[in-house]
């Protein structure tokens, strides 16, 4: 992987909460060391978000032979456990009783 090098920059418009954003996905690729972005833009065009992490060398051989890697993104854009909401359960033991 000597001297190769890649870049992608991918604009998205999304709606979310009834407000326009755009996510804008950037992979880049230079001397056989790669990272991947992802940057959230409000309507008014100032930046809300940045993630960026590195490509493993699966990944960036993958890019190196033009094939598509489906959900390269995904680890980029998930939400941290912090912030992560709350999954709604439903309490044990409170089965429907029937009157007799």
């Amino acid at each position: 992987m000597d001297h190769f090098s890649y870049h992608s920059d991918q604009t998205h418009a999304m709606f979310r909460n009834g407000k326009g954003q755009t996510r804008r996905n950037i992979v880049s690729v230079k001397d056989g060391k790669g990272k991947k972005i992802v940057e959230f833009y409000d309507v008014d065009g100032k930046q809300v978000k940045h993630s960026e992490k590195s490509l493993t060398q699966k990944e960036l051989d993958h890019i190196q032979q033009n094939r598509f890697i489906p959900g390269l993104f995904k680890d980029c854009t998930e939400p941290t456990s912090a912030t992560r909401k709350r999954r709604m359960r439903p309490k044990r033991g409170t089965k429907h009783r029937r009157n007799k």
